[in-house]
């Protein structure tokens, strides 16, 4: 049974406006610093989303619609868009369905495929290399409830936590007029997708906190009614969560810190603000300043995983926060480098992963060095070389660049082999020459999707020396090679 959003409820009967979206004017740069507002320079490199939803726990959806401003960018005009309906997978025990399709203010075909995970709409006519048209889509996204340890805890109702992961239409990637359409491989991440600007307006009870992927710009409140108004800045997904959580908050080099935490667990929601600011400051220090105004992290009850990220926000699992002070500081560490390596340096999730989980759990190692010197450093590293001896020991070795779903022991070849050439390749080019090249990385593919071609070629250039048979030995193969 369909029912009317809240929001258009509210316009009916209060003659109450929602809030205006203007994506070409420039509030998208009050989410982000300063110093970063001129990369908005680059905005017709970028899509643009504009969604207007209502977030309704009780029924647990979010439903509305969302515009995207969509570019062919291929090599090759386009005679149909396909989009991901991730809430259709089975892992995240949901549901997403689109009620209308316009195409440039005109009602489009469209069906269903792939076990309703896929989206197609077929387009009136070919949209050629370079034109830009307007895609609107009608959806309502339903959430399961207290489901997070048994399917996928980012998209689940549960603890006064509403996580709303991947929850609207997001546009497939195409390259040379091949649409990205394959189902992903749920033990790694999920989303692939270009970086775009998000402009967001949410309707929801007054009484529930939104947590999102950009920054608030307008709240308008009626009754127990809100609507609120976020930018993204340049994004490559935008993430939702509503919590009747409390909040601790901080600021570390000009970026906000928010950190929400359970009743009884304050102490562990505020060492979750000290690691995540420590991390930020860290990681600005050795890879590039986060040009982002805010930064928020949530605890929501997770069986699969300990953390996951998002652009702008991260999800723990809620079990860390108490009297587990050692693995929350090793998963905030790694999650909150997911920021630079997956979110702002982006690459395929799927076929590989190793180029931002790998930097990430090397990531923990630079982050323990800080802290704690050397030697914390040396036992991050000890715990990976313990999980790759018993791969090698096992002859289970393998090639970390695959596709996940090739992958032998996943997280063992992925994170801790992965890491291992990090430092392998650290020992082998020395600090200053590895620094610069963590530092060109960052700046030369911010908002762009890299691969492993890319990384070596900006490690080669930070060294000034070939790197072939490093890259060959560790990544391209299962080579016997010295653990350092």
């Amino acid at each position: 049974m369909r029912y009317m959003p809240l929001f258009l409820v509210l316009i009916l009967l209060c003659g109450w406006a929602p809030l205006q979206s203007r994506p070409e004017d420039s509030d998208q740069a009050r989410a982000l610093l300063p110093e970063f507002q001129s990369d908005l320079s680059q905005s017709a490199d970028w899509d643009r989303y504009t969604i207007t939803a209502t977030v309704d726990p009780q029924r647990q959806s979010l439903v509305g619609s969302t515009t995207l401003r969509y570019t062919n960018r291929d090599t090759k005009s386009l005679d149909l868009l396909y989009f991901r309906l991730f809430p259709n997978l089975k892992d995240f025990a949901g549901r997403i369905d689109i009620s209308s399709v316009r195409v440039d203010g005109k009602a489009a075909k469209f069906k269903l495929e792939r076990g309703r995970y896929l989206l197609r709409i077929q387009l009136a006519q070919r949209l050629a290399v370079t034109a830009t048209t307007e895609v609107l889509i009608a959806f309502s996204t339903k959430v399961p409830a207290n489901a997070g340890h048994r399917f996928y805890g980012a998209f689940n109702l549960q603890n006064s936590v509403l996580a709303l992961a991947s929850a609207y239409p997001l546009v497939a990637m195409v390259h040379d007029g091949i649409w990205d359409t394959a189902t992903p491989d749920t033990r790694g991440d999920l989303v692939n997708s270009p970086t775009a600007l998000y402009d967001v307006s949410l309707t929801a009870p007054v009484d529930w906190n939104l947590a999102t992927t950009g920054a608030p710009i307008e709240r308008q409140v009626k009754a127990r009614t809100q609507i609120v108004r976020f930018v993204s800045g340049p994004q490559r997904d935008f993430m939702i969560v509503a919590t009747k959580l409390a909040a601790v908050r901080g600021n570390v080099d000009g970026t906000q810190v928010i950190s929400y935490y359970r009743a009884g667990d304050e102490a562990g929601g505020r060492a979750a603000l000290d690691i995540a600011m420590r991390a930020i400051n860290i990681y600005n220090t050795h890879f590039g300043h986060y040009p982002l105004t805010e930064f928020e992290l949530v605890p929501v009850d997770a069986g699969t995983f300990l953390g996951v990220e998002y652009p702008g926000i991260t999800l723990i699992e809620q079990r860390l926060y108490r009297n587990n002070p050692r693995q929350l500081e090793t998963i905030i560490s790694h999650e909150v480098a997911h920021q630079w390596w997956y979110s702002l340096v982006g690459n395929n999730v799927q076929t590989e992963a190793w180029l931002d989980e790998a930097l990430a759990t090397y990531s923990q190692v630079i982050y323990a060095e800080e802290i704690g010197g050397a030697d914390a450093g040396s036992a991050q590293l000890e715990e990976f070389r313990k999980s790759y001896r018993a791969v090698r020991t096992a002859k289970r070795d393998t090639a970390v660049a695959q596709p996940n779903q090739h992958i032998r022991g996943y997280y063992t070849i992925v994170y801790a082999k992965g890491a291992l050439f990090f430092h392998a390749l650290r020992r082998q080019i020395g600090e200053e020459d590895f620094s610069r090249f963590l530092k060109n990385y960052y700046a030369d593919h911010r908002y762009g999707i890299a691969a492993g071609a890319d990384l070596l070629a900006s490690a080669e250039h930070a060294c000034s020396c070939q790197l072939d048979g490093l890259y060959q030995d560790w990544i391209q193969s299962s080579a016997p090679v010295a653990i350092p």
